[in-house]
């Protein structure tokens, strides 16, 4: 029996989903869609539109009429780069903190060689430049619960950092203006996170 469109759409979407191994609802963040609507389209009730198609085929790193096309399994093996790999992720951001702390050391090896300063801030300074290395990496990967830590993380250490450059000067104060940034923080992704399932429930609706 000949599938028709929506079954041959739902099943490659399905199948394109699974090699990523994402779940609905994954998809349907990194689209901007409920996952509702992504069920709709894998059980075969109805299909995205053109606009919704070309920015699957995007994401997913194939061409538009893949997804109209039936396949074999061996299709579908090609579309899970290991980039997407949570393992990845994770070894690369930890390269990038590894390389801030190589500086720092660095840095502290010259002071303390050429000049007989020992400058061990620089391990200090580094822990806040590495959170905000990893604010921004996680700004691509979106990753909700990780972005509250690492701006958590930021936000006290450099903080610390500041109180302990200028020790001297007993600026303990500070750290009263980390009680209000951190309620901001967590604020701020409960209104983003209301905001996207608001969008996902209106894109829903219309398809």
């Amino acid at each position: 029996m000949e599938q028709s469109l929506e079954q041959i759409i739902a099943a490659n979407l399905t199948e394109l989903r699974r090699a990523k191994q994402w779940t609905q609802a994954e998809l349907a963040e990194k689209i901007n869609y409920s996952d509702k609507s992504v069920s709709k389209w894998e059980r075969g009730d109805g299909m995205p539109d053109i606009k919704v198609l070309m920015q699957l085929s995007e994401l997913f790193g194939v061409t538009l009429d893949f997804f109209v096309k039936e396949h074999t399994p061996e299709a579908f093996v090609a579309v899970k780069p290991p980039r997407d790999r949570v393992g990845f992720r994770v070894v690369f951001e930890l390269l990038a903190v590894s390389i801030v702390f190589l500086v720092a050391t660095v840095l502290y090896v010259l002071l303390a060689t050429y000049l007989h300063t020992y400058f061990w801030m620089s391990f200090i300074w580094a822990i806040p430049v590495s959170a905000f290395l990893l604010m921004f990496y996680n700004a691509r990967w979106n990753y909700r619960v990780c972005a509250i830590v690492f701006r958590s993380i930021f936000c006290w250490s450099l903080l610390t950092a500041v109180y302990l450059q200028t020790l001297p000067l007993n600026l303990w104060m500070l750290f009263l203006v980390g009680i209000p940034a951190q309620a901001a923080i967590i604020l701020w992704a409960q209104i983003r996170r209301k905001l996207y399932d608001k969008n996902a429930e209106k894109r829903g609706n219309k398809s």
